[in-house]
């Protein structure tokens, strides 16, 4: 059968295409998971006398959970009129996100005998508990699903999109961004360890391994932040407007609420830099479309960690020399560069 190809992803002709609006149901039920994990994380941090699986935080997230997996569910089966082979009753992209949900619902049942059998866990064991990570893989296949979706409609490639296909969707770019506002959010979350937005490592004249760390820590995020932009750029072939800010803010903001916004203004600052790195972008989409990998993994670290630092500076003061603070923006820049270098293509042979 023949198929044809937007950006990485392979599309079969006949599978049916979810709409924009269908889109966004899905993509505002990804907040509510995410907003019901991060509940259940503050109250393994704050409640240390939690020791029960049946908490009102798992019920939030297990009722998100529910919600999401809802909102996959092919319309076909919810009016009873499924027709065609069953491959076919699944619009484009929705697949792995159905996976994602089976998955989601062993990880629950897996979690809740892990729970009663050896007890809550707290701080790194509950980031790093199988069960956890079980339920992080099906919530990613979960949460992705507006993005595979829309690579998968004709109008999503920049070669398709005319002034009368935008009009006809106003809903626009907006599930992609939110469904990237709740991954980037989650996988934050399980990276909680290594933030420099939360522990503004560049304030503490730590030597030798605490500076080490540090800079893992801003690797960590460069890596987290530049991927997420480039995994829309390579289904889309394109940079949604906004979306380095609204990616920037999930790594960033959320996890605050472990430590209760202790380190804020290191936490908002980076929103500036973002944003100017959004603007950066599009104009290289306009003048050399080709080369926006490579100034997302540049442009993106080079205004976020400067712009962090700044914060760090206005609230904590940066205790380290600038050879070094100075030297990680550069670093993580070239770092961030090189991973878009890797997905520049050659133009097409005459």
């Amino acid at each position: 059968m023949a198929t044809t190809t937007a950006a990485h992803l392979t599309i079969t002709p006949g599978r049916p295409a979810s709409t924009p609006r269908r889109d966004l149901v899905v993509a505002l039920a990804t907040l509510w998971l995410t907003g019901g994990l991060y509940l259940d994380g503050w109250a393994h941090s704050h409640v240390p006398e939690l020791e029960t699986f049946f908490t009102p935080w798992h019920g939030v997230l297990y009722s998100g959970y529910v919600a999401l997996a809802l909102a996959l569910v092919p319309a076909s089966l919810w009016r009873g009129r499924p027709a065609g082979p069953v491959r076919d009753w699944v619009p484009a992209g929705y697949g792995p996100g159905l996976l994602g949900a089976i998955l989601f619902a062993v990880g629950g049942a897996v979690d809740m005998a892990w729970h009663t059998l050896l007890g809550i866990e707290v701080n790194l064991e509950a980031l790093l508990s199988p069960p956890h990570l079980l339920l992080l893989t099906a919530g990613m296949l979960m949460i992705t699903t507006p993005v595979r979706a829309a690579a998968a409609r004709p109008a999503a490639r920049p070669a398709a999109r005319t002034a009368a296909s935008v009009r006809r969707s106003p809903v626009g770019d907006l599930p992609v961004v939110l469904s990237m506002l709740s991954a980037v959010g989650i996988a934050a979350f399980f990276l909680d360890y290594l933030s420099p937005f939360i522990d503004a490592p560049a304030a503490f004249d730590g030597y030798g391994n605490g500076q080490a760390f540090g800079l893992a820590q801003y690797l960590t995020f460069t890596v987290l932040v530049v991927a997420a932009v480039l995994f829309a750029w390579t289904r889309l072939g394109r940079v949604p407007a906004g979306l380095i800010t609204v990616v920037v803010a999930a790594a960033s903001i959320p996890n605050g609420v472990f430590n209760d916004f202790e380190n804020l203004a290191a936490q908002l600052w980076p929103l500036a830099g973002a944003a100017v790195a959004d603007a950066a972008v599009l104009w290289v989409a306009a003048r050399r479309p080709r080369l926006v990998p490579v100034a997302v993994g540049a442009v993106t670290p080079l205004l976020v960690w400067a712009t962090h630092l700044i914060g760090v500076q206005t609230s904590l003061g940066v205790a380290w020399s600038v050879e070094l603070w100075a030297g990680v923006v550069v670093l993580t820049s070239l770092a961030g560069a090189v991973l878009g270098t890797l997905l520049v293509r050659r133009p097409a042979a005459d």
